[in-house]
């Protein structure tokens, strides 16, 4: 599958970014190609390597339509952003292992305190994260949940190594390690305990920070997008 009307242009400059399934069509608005980048890929910011500065500080708005009665699955939507990637940005790759700092996601106990999705097994990953110390996941696996974790939350790396299968909703609160006055409260009005230990009373895992060889790309050459 591939995306046979796509457009890509400059953002304004103070566009907040925004990405996000719409019907079929994947939209973004104010991305760098780092942000399609890791969303396409599953990485984190420290697993892309190489290119010119734009690459991480140039913003694009985003409108690609797969022009299909059905809904893309997750998998196959970040494979046509990957395709569009390459397409558009003229990019050329190459990967390579490399040891970098990560956390590995791994159950805390023997039962955890997960609850089983609702939604369709075939449907898209949901995610909102609220940068006062929230986040809600929807329908998705624990590969998702540790990508989320590195795309919105931590610096570094997560690698899934629970062993869990299937798909889950679920809520975490936290409270961020600076004081943020826009931080979320449980329900009593006190503030939820820091991250790693909201994840472990929540949701019965933990992080644990190590170090481990994984996957970089590294950018041989790229370009800009030529307007549409």
């Amino acid at each position: 599958m591939s995306f046979p009307v796509a457009t890509i242009k400059p953002s304004a400059p103070d566009t907040a970014t925004l990405m996000q399934i719409r019907g079929n069509r994947f939209v973004t608005e104010g991305t760098t190609f780092l942000d399609l980048f890791q969303y396409a890929y599953n990485m984190h910011s420290d697993q892309l390597a190489g290119g010119p500065a734009w690459v991480r500080t140039r913003k694009f708005d985003v409108m690609a339509d797969p022009e299909t009665e059905k809904r893309p699955s997750s998998d196959q939507m970040k494979s046509m952003v990957q395709q569009l990637l390459v397409q558009r940005f003229a990019v050329r790759m190459h990967h390579e292992q490399r040891v970098l700092p990560v956390y590995v996601l791994l159950k805390a106990d023997k039962t955890t305190k997960l609850t089983t999705t609702v939604s369709p097994a075939e449907g898209i990953p949901a995610v909102a994260y609220n940068g006062h110390g929230g986040l809600h996941v929807g329908n998705a696996t624990m590969t998702n949940l540790a990508t989320f974790f590195q795309r919105f939350v931590l610096d570094r790396p997560v690698v899934n190594q629970t062993n869990i299968e299937g798909r889950y909703d679920l809520v975490l609160r936290w409270t961020p390690d600076l004081p943020n006055p826009g931080a979320v409260t449980t329900a009593d009005g006190a503030a939820p305990p820091g991250l790693f230990t909201a994840i472990q009373e929540q949701l019965g895992l933990k992080l644990k920070a190590t170090r481990a060889a994984v996957d970089v790309v590294v950018i041989d050459q790229i370009a800009q997008p030529t307007p549409n």
